[in-house]
Parts: C-alpha cells; sequence; structure tokens
C-alpha cells in the first residue's frame, strides 16, 4: 500500500485506473479499457508500467527497512 501512495502521482490517472482495474480489480482489460477509451493493448501496457515501477519501490522500500 505505501508503494502505490508513493508511486500513482508519477502516472496519468487513465494510466493508473487502467492498472487499478486489471491488477487490483480484477476485470478484463477489455473492459477497462471501454471505459477509459483505451485499447486492450494500451491497457496492459498501462498495467505493466505500474507494476514494473511498483517493483522498484518495493525493493526500495525492503533494501530502506533493511537498513535500519
Amino acid at each position: 500500500a505505501r508503494a502505490m501512495e508513493r508511486v500513482q502521482g508519477e502516472f496519468q490517472p487513465t494510466t493508473w485506473q487502467a492498472f487499478w482495474g486489471t491488477a487490483v480489480e480484477g476485470r478484463a482489460a477489455q473492459e477497462v479499457g471501454a471505459g477509459l477509451k483505451m485499447s486492450p493493448g494500451a491497457v496492459y501496457v498501462a498495467k505493466s508500467r505500474v507494476l514494473a515501477r511498483l517493483r522498484e519501490e518495493v525493493q526500495r522500500l525492503q533494501a530502506e527497512a533493511e537498513a535500519w
């Protein structure tokens, strides 16, 4: 949750909504894309970008916690 809070502001609202709809809510890319006026492919790209950034942030937070 902390990582999501930290990186959300780095993305356009539609990119975040595409990620949230597919990764968190478990909705189909086609359904999410229709609501956001994005192709399913664009939804997958958005999800992938956010997930990659979240992985980086989680690793950074873990390293920070281990340093304590």
